[in-house]
């Protein structure tokens, strides 16, 4: 019997949990307000390797991703690119310090069974609104 990659079994996680965020039918009767998520980001590392797994992306280095699909017979994931964005929204790597993260049409395949590792951030990251500065 072969065992399942922890990290496919992650992922399929992930992707519940993304589509239970996702829900715009959920009514609550207490919470007002809520900001609906529909994103979880993430990051991958490979086995033995202590950086995160990055793809290019309009001359930026990304390593944060969305879950789009996920093949469970085959444990590949479609995964689009997630952008790190500095304060005033301009495009930096993401080995640099950054402020939100932005969504792209842009996917890539993986093979899951290439890592071991899925590093979840928090959801309020993606489409973070820049602040509002008022001048003095």
């Amino acid at each position: 019997m072969h065992k399942e990659n922890t990290v496919c079994v992650a992922m399929k996680r992930l992707m519940k949990e993304q589509e239970i965020i996702t829900m715009n039918d959920i009514d609550f009767q207490f919470i007002c307000n809520l900001k609906r998520f529909d994103t979880i980001p993430f990051m991958l590392f490979s086995v033995g390797c202590t950086d995160p797994f990055t793809v290019h992306y309009k001359c930026v280095t990304t390593s944060h991703f969305r879950l789009e699909k996920i093949d469970v017979e085959t444990c590949c994931a479609t995964l689009s690119l997630l952008v790190p964005v500095d304060i005033e929204g301009n495009f930096v790597n993401s080995s640099d310090e950054y402020y939100a993260l932005r969504k792209t049409k842009s996917c890539v395949i993986v093979n899951l069974n290439c890592f071991c590792e899925i590093n979840p951030l928090p959801p309020e990251l993606v489409g973070r609104p820049h602040p509002i500065v008022f001048p003095k």
